[in-house]
């Protein structure tokens, strides 16, 4: 299973110079629980770093900050470490660990597509754990019942 199968295809993204209350009510909105912050240049928007929810609460509510007033490049984690569509769920973990994050954003070639988070990893490897145990089950069944598969004719 690759990344471009479990992860959010749209990442939403939000100025950097939105207020903190601003990316909350956009978080709120759009079901998700970070944003890819972005700046404005020349050539077009650039990607800076990442506002998760619990960034909104550490670095504005806990620090009393007016998320009216804060602005979201004080409250984002700066960068934003990414991986390619093609790569695996290992691929996505070992880079997760590796960086302390709980998020990739998803590169289709240069391009952001999408951003993948630990809730996908745990989804997918959940759903496969829940085969495995399926196919187990089904064994075990077969076994009870005395069922003996028939020998293969070559």
């Amino acid at each position: 299973m690759n990344i471009q199968d479990i992860c959010s295809r749209e990442a939403v993204h939000i100025p950097s110079d939105c207020s903190l209350q601003e990316a909350a009510v956009q978080m709120r909105d759009k079901h998700v629980g970070s944003l890819v912050v972005t700046d404005s240049t020349p050539a077009g928007e650039r990607v800076v770093g990442i506002l998760t929810d619990r960034d909104i609460v550490l670095a504005g509510a806990a620090m009393g900050a007016d998320p009216c007033l804060a602005r979201v490049i004080d409250a984002m984690t700066p960068g934003l470490v990414t991986i390619h569509s093609q790569a695996t769920i290992q691929d996505a973990m070992q880079l997760m660990l590796s960086h302390g994050v709980r998020r990739l954003g998803v590169l289709d070639g240069d391009a952001l597509t999408g951003v993948v988070s630990l809730d996908d990893l745990l989804g997918a490897i959940a759903a496969d754990w829940s085969m495995l145990a399926a196919l187990v089950r089904n064994e075990q069944e077969r076994e009870r019942s005395g069922y003996v598969q028939p020998p293969l004719r070559v």
